[in-house]
């Protein structure tokens, strides 16, 4: 049986206005994400350009870079987010050098998969929200529960 897991991860995604098709990005948001891996040394694990096809066959609107997942510590999401940034910290810098060059919007997220009674422990410390406050980052959280009751009910 699954438990519940957590996951973090910090992205940059272009800023725009939400239509019928979703979020198609301002001119001054679309970015190519090759030029943000190397400015800011770091490689993402998932990132497209404004243009790009994705798996389904439809064009992305924006841009987007995802980058420093961490999974660490399953219930622990503070411990998670501390491992997200702590590569991103000493970027600061660098970081509001691309906020002002593009209109982006930075990011954590937090996917919360909740099984049952589990639930994961959420705090934010200080180290976190000076982070999120110098680079003017917000927290999303993505939370989907489970009910086990709901499981055992279907089964019998």
């Amino acid at each position: 049986m699954e438990q519940t897991n957590t996951y973090t991860y910090f992205g940059i995604e272009s800023n725009g206005q939400i239509v019928s098709r979703g979020l198609v990005a301002y001119e001054r948001g679309i970015f190519n994400p090759e030029d943000i891996t190397n400015l800011l040394g770091i490689q993402p694990f998932q990132s497209w350009n404004k243009g790009d096809r994705s798996k389904n066959g439809r064009e992305y609107l924006f841009s987007s870079w995802d980058a420093e997942k961490s999974d660490i510590e399953r219930l622990d999401v503070g411990a998670q987010i501390l491992d997200t940034i702590k590569n991103l910290k000493n970027k600061i810098p660098l970081l509001n050098q691309i906020k002002e060059q593009y209109d982006v919007n930075f990011v954590i997220m937090v996917v919360q998969y909740i099984r049952g009674d589990e639930q994961p422990h959420i705090y934010m410390n200080k180290e976190i929200i000076e982070f999120c406050y110098l680079t003017d980052t917000i927290i999303n959280f993505d939370t989907y529960i489970d009910h086990l009751d709901d499981e055992l009910a279907i089964s019998e």
